[in-house]
């Protein structure tokens, strides 16, 4: 696996996939949707995952929610 394997197109997509179902969850369980419940429900979905390429998406989802200023994944509004 590459380093910086959160660089690829399909990757990009998937991580924005995985925080749009992360927020469809939460929005399922009537739970509030903010940074906080997004991480710790993003955590959630990684600890039952267990392909361990798909949990590097939910880590790398939870550091564009919490440090979007320090990930350059190539989304325009993130960079």
């Amino acid at each position: 696996m590459k380093d910086r394997a959160y660089e690829s197109a399909s990757n990009e997509d998937e991580v924005c996939c995985i925080i749009g179902q992360a927020v469809i969850e939460l929005s399922d369980e009537h739970q509030p949707v903010n940074k906080s419940t997004l991480s710790l429900k993003l955590l959630a979905m990684a600890d039952r995952d267990r392909d361990d390429e798909r949990v590097l998406l939910y880590w790398i989802a939870r550091k564009a929610i919490n440090q979007p200023h320090q990930l350059n994944i190539g989304v325009q509004g993130w960079r």
